[in-house]
C-alpha cells in the first residue's frame, strides 16, 4: 500500500504545481491583455503597415511622365534617328531634332517652350565621354537612364560606321552575353531540369522573405524577453513578490511569467496577421479586382527591357505577386512561429535572470550588455549571409541555438536545407533552452529576494553552482 499512496501524492503534488503556474500564466496575461496600450498597439500596427504597403504600391505603379526631348545636333551625327525597339510600348520620353546650335539662353524662347529636356550632341562628345543637358523638371531614374541608353546606342553606331565598321555588322557585336553559371552538382543535368532549379538571384530573393521573418523575430525577442525582465524587475522593486513566493515557487512564478508574456505575443501577432489579411483583401478587391488569372501571368511573364532599370512598372508588380505565390509558406510559417517560441523561451530565461540580479533599471542596462551584443552580432550575421545562404557562416549560426531562430529561417526560405537539418537545429535549440531554463531557475531562486544590492555576473556564477 505504501508504494501506491507515494504515488498518489507525488502525483498530487506535480498537479498542484502544474496548477499554480497556471494561475500565474492567467494572471500575467489577463493583466497584459486588458491594457490599453495592448488593444491601441494591436490595432495602430497593421493601419500603419497597410498605410505604408498602399503608399508602396501607389508610387510604384505611379504614372511616369512623359519627356519631350530636344536634341541639338549641328553637325547632324544622330541623322535625325534615335533607335527605339518594337518592345518600348510605353516610352518615358519622345526624341525630337533640330540641327541649331541652342545655348542657355535659347530655352526661354516661345517655340521651344513644349520641350522638358534639352541635349546638345557633337563631336566633342566622343572625346569627352560626355552627354551634356538642360531639364526644366528634373527626370526620374527610370526615364534618364532610357535617354541616356537611347543616345548611347546611337552615338556608338555613328562611331562605328564613322571608323568602318558596317552597321549590322556592330549591332551583331553588340550584343550582351549571358552568364550562365551552375553548380558543379547540376552537371549533366539538362535544360528542363535545370530550369526547374533556383537560380542563385532566385534563391536570394527567397531568402530575403526569410529575411523578413528573421526581423520580425528578432524584433519579438527584443520586444517580449525584455517585457519579462522589467516585469520581474517591477515585483521585485515593489516587494510584491515576497508575497507571491509564499505560495508559488520562484522556479513556478519564473515560468509562469515567461509562458503568459511569450502567450501575449503571440496572441498579439495573430491578431495583427488576421487584421493584415482583412485589410489587404479589400485593398485588393479595390485595385486590382478587375485583373483575371491569365492577366496576372501575362503580365508576370513581361521582362524589362535592358536600359529600363530604376522602373518599377505595373507587370513588376504583378510578378512580385506571382513570385510570392512561390514561396513554401507551408513550411515558413510553422517553422516561424516553432523558432520563435523556442527563440522567445531561450532568451525570455536569459533576460529573467537579469531581472532577477538587478535591483534598478539601471543596473539591468549594465548586465543586458552581454546578452545583447551577442544578438546583435547574430542580427549582423543575418544580414552578411543574404545572397549566402549556404556559406560557413549560415551552416553554422542555422545550428547555435542563439542564433538558428533568426538565420535558419532564410535558410529555409532559400530551399537549401534537408530537413535533417532543421530537426537537429530544433533538438539543440530545445536543449539549450531546458539548460537555460534551469540555470535561471537557480539565479531567480536567490536574486529574486535579494535588495539593496548589485549583483554582478560573477556573483551569479556563484549562484548558478549553488
Amino acid at each position: 500500500m505504501t508504494k501506491p499512496l507515494k504515488k498518489v501524492v507525488t502525483k498530487q503534488r506535480k498537479e498542484g504545481q502544474m496548477s499554480k503556474v497556471g494561475l500565474v500564466i492567467a494572471r500575467e496575461y489577463s493583466t497584459r491583455v486588458k491594457k490599453r496600450s495592448f488593444f491601441v498597439l494591436t490595432l495602430l500596427i497593421p493601419i500603419l503597415m497597410a498605410l505604408v504597403g498602399i503608399a508602396a504600391i501607389w508610387f510604384t505603379i505611379e504614372k511616369e511622365k512623359h519627356y519631350k526631348v530636344l536634341i541639338s545636333d549641328p553637325e547632324n551625327i544622330t541623322e535625325s534617328k534615335i533607335f527605339v525597339s518594337h518592345d518600348d510600348s510605353d516610352p518615358p520620353a519622345t526624341f525630337y531634332f533640330t540641327e541649331q546650335e541652342l545655348g542657355p539662353d535659347d530655352y526661354s524662347r516661345e517655340d521651344l517652350k513644349d520641350f522638358d529636356i534639352f541635349i546638345g550632341v557633337g563631336r566633342n562628345t566622343f572625346t569627352n565621354k560626355t552627354i551634356k543637358g538642360i531639364y526644366r523638371e528634373e527626370p526620374s531614374k527610370y526615364a534618364r537612364n532610357y535617354i541616356l541608353d537611347k543616345l548611347e546606342t546611337r552615338l556608338e553606331e555613328y562611331w562605328a560606321v564613322d571608323h568602318g565598321i558596317p552597321l549590322q555588322t556592330y549591332r551583331e557585336i553588340d550584343q550582351n552575353f549571358k552568364f550562365d553559371l551552375h553548380d558543379v552538382e547540376d552537371v549533366g543535368l539538362s535544360e528542363g531540369e535545370l530550369s526547374k532549379k533556383d537560380t542563385r538571384e532566385e534563391k536570394t530573393k527567397k531568402q530575403g522573405v526569410g529575411f523578413g521573418f528573421s526581423i520580425l523575430i528578432f524584433v519579438f525577442l527584443m520586444v517580449y524577453a525584455g517585457q519579462v525582465m522589467r516585469g520581474v524587475l517591477e515585483e521585485k522593486t515593489s516587494r510584491v513578490v515576497e508575497i507571491v513566493v509564499s505560495s508559488v515557487k520562484p522556479f513556478e512564478l519564473m515560468m509562469g511569467k515567461i509562458i503568459a508574456i511569450g502567450l501575449v505575443g503571440l496572441t498579439q501577432f495573430l491578431m495583427w496577421v488576421v487584421l493584415l489579411t482583412i485589410i489587404m483583401a479589400g485593398v485588393q478587391a479595390l485595385f486590382i479586382s478587375d485583373l483575371d488569372p491569365e492577366t496576372l501571368q501575362a503580365l508576370g511573364d513581361m521582362q524589362m527591357n535592358p536600359g529600363e532599370s530604376g522602373k518599377i512598372s505595373e507587370s513588376e508588380s504583378t510578378a512580385a505577386i506571382l513570385f510570392f505565390q512561390e514561396i513554401k509558406w507551408g513550411i515558413l510559417i510553422p517553422l516561424f512561429f516553432v523558432y520563435f517560441i523556442g527563440g522567445y523561451l531561450l532568451y525570455a530565461s536569459i533576460f529573467a535572470i537579469v531581472g532577477a540580479a538587478a535591483d534598478s533599471e539601471t543596473d539591468t542596462q549594465q548586465l543586458i550588455i552581454p546578452v545583447m551584443i551577442p544578438l546583435m552580432f547574430v542580427y549582423i550575421v543575418s544580414i552578411s549571409i543574404l545572397g549566402s545562404p549556404d556559406s560557413s557562416a549560415a551552416i553554422i549560426g542555422s545550428y547555435v541555438p542563439f542564433s538558428s531562430p533568426i538565420i535558419m529561417l532564410q535558410r529555409v526560405a532559400a530551399g537549401t536545407v534537408a530537413f535533417w537539418e532543421v530537426i537537429l537545429s530544433l533538438l539543440i535549440l530545445i536543449g539549450t533552452f531546458v539548460l537555460t531554463t534551469y540555470l535561471a531557475g537557480k539565479v531567480y531562486r536567490t536574486g529574486i529576494l535579494m535588495y539593496g544590492k548589485k549583483a554582478s555576473w560573477k556573483e551569479i556564477i556563484k549562484w548558478l553552482r549553488h
